[in-house]
């Protein structure tokens, strides 16, 4: 009787890009991240690393998750459930984070319009994704087009890594305090 050996699920690049982040040292995995968040923020493409680095490095500090009321019937809600699904980072073309939150927006759009002088106001795409406890990369606001981002929970040790990065404050302290909460 001929055996037959199964051929392996095929491994998602973003799966594939976590093993890899999995397998280095913290020291190592957080200096990757540091440099490629770096060269984001000057303009490269990197939302897919920074995204899987930082699920990792968060999971190895010991990820708390906050409780959110999410609507699921929501898209902007849904986006922030994929969000947190991903372990708090979420690599995603900012058309497609854009696309989620058109309902939402569409709704504000059309209250103002019903209203005109009651003062209500159309949010910003990041101002929604704020309002639900979500950040972007390298932020603050949606990239233009297809550009790749990175959406992220602020509220984690990491996330808060992300916003000091993307306002150029001096990191060193958060990479101490990561690197101290990842050996614990």
């Amino acid at each position: 009787m001929p055996t037959h050996t199964k051929n392996p699920k095929p491994t998602s690049a973003h799966s594939a890009i976590e093993q890899a982040c999995q397998a280095l040292t913290t020291p190592d995995l957080l200096d990757d991240l540091l440099a490629s968040a770096r060269r984001a923020l000057a303009g490269e493409p990197c939302a897919p690393f920074i995204a899987a680095a930082c699920a990792v490095l968060q999971q190895r500090c010991g990820r708390v998750l906050q409780t959110r009321r999410l609507e699921h019937d929501d898209a902007a809600h849904q986006l922030v459930a994929r969000v947190v699904t991903e372990g708090g980072f979420l690599a995603l073309s900012a058309d497609t984070a854009r696309h989620s939150l058109v309902p939402t927006l569409r709704r504000e759009m059309e209250t103002r319009e019903r209203d005109p002088h009651g003062g209500h106001t159309v949010r910003r795409h990041e101002e929604v994704l704020n309002d639900l406890g979500t950040c972007v990369f390298p932020g603050p606001g949606l990239p233009s087009g297809l550009a790749f981002t990175v959406l992220y929970e602020e509220d984690t040790l990491l996330g808060r890594l992300l916003c000091a990065l993307s306002a150029g404050e001096d990191v060193a302290a958060l990479v101490e305090e990561i690197t101290t909460a990842a050996a614990g």
